[in-house]
């Protein structure tokens, strides 16, 4: 890993080398039964890790051969895949599949402790960046998939992983991040405020490399679209940076929200989005 890396960030290829998996690794994908609601396919599904474990989640797909456009979604914490399926439905009655995949946030018991030490911390959220390439290989896998037509909806965690993603993954083509920052500092500092000093710099110069801010810069030619709540814990400033530090062509819009988006505007407006982008 690259643990001596300056803070500038300037050498943009060696950040990018944390995030190489190897691609020929088999997905070995498996199902367990799955229903049908309102002209949708639903099923559980699951495939192997980049570090061997499984990653479980939903597949929801419109009832055809397609080709249908593909999404990835990763939900906040606490949150489980169970959160944006429902969104996910309402994507598949538009002609859109999704993989609504299970962050490793979501066993809160087991991924907590890994937050207070910043090398554990560091590894899982790496890890799981390369998990969601394995979640694109697995969309671009499927035969009823266009693949030129990829996109990703992040909220929380799963914004700041997608931000990452943005700068790595070149397969997608449009990227919608929730109640995003640009720093993992951000989150540390508000749920852990016991750390502080020495302890707390060492903290942010282990996180500083996965940064989502140093991702989202190079995230051309992909769209992004960022979705903020002006009731967040997180602060205005905060936002603004990541967004600012964003790439071209980008969407900012603002909602009379907390960080856990229960609004019906803000799901309309990112599905609309999403339509423009890949239908």
């Amino acid at each position: 890993m690259a643990q001596g890396l300056p803070a500038s960030m300037d050498n943009f290829d060696k950040l990018v080398s944390q995030f190489n998996y190897d691609r020929s690794e088999p997905l070995k994908v498996e199902a367990a039964g799955g229903e049908r609601r309102d002209g949708v396919f639903i099923q559980d599904v699951s495939f192997t890790s980049t570090g061997g474990e499984r990653v479980q989640a939903y597949w929801v797909a419109p009832v055809g051969e397609g080709p249908f456009p593909g999404v990835v979604y990763v939900h906040p914490a606490p949150g489980d895949r169970t959160t944006f399926l429902e969104e996910a439905v309402l994507l598949g009655k538009q002609g859109v599949a999704s993989l609504v995949v299970e962050a490793p946030w979501a066993q809160g018991e087991v991924f907590g402790p890994k937050l207070a030490e910043p090398a554990g911390a560091r590894e899982a959220f790496t890890r799981f960046v390369k998990d969601l390439r394995r979640a694109v290989d697995f969309l671009v896998s499927r035969s009823e998939i266009d693949a030129s037509r990829l996109a990703y909806i992040g909220h929380s965690f799963g914004a700041l992983v997608g931000g990452v993603l943005a700068g790595v993954e070149k397969r997608i083509r449009a990227f919608v991040l929730m109640a995003g920052t640009g720093s993992f500092m951000d989150v540390v500092a508000l749920n852990m405020p016991f750390l502080e000093g020495p302890v707390l710099e060492h903290y942010a110069q282990v996180i500083a490399p996965i940064d989502p801010v140093h991702y989202v810069r190079h995230a051309a030619p992909a769209a992004l679209f960022f979705q903020f709540g002006m009731q967040d814990e997180f602060t205005r400033d905060q936002f603004e940076r990541f967004a600012e530090a964003a790439s071209e062509p980008k969407l900012v819009r603002w909602y009379d929200t907390d960080h856990y988006f229960q609004i019906a505007e803000a799901q309309k407006d990112r599905l609309d989005w999403l339509q423009t982008r890949l239908l």
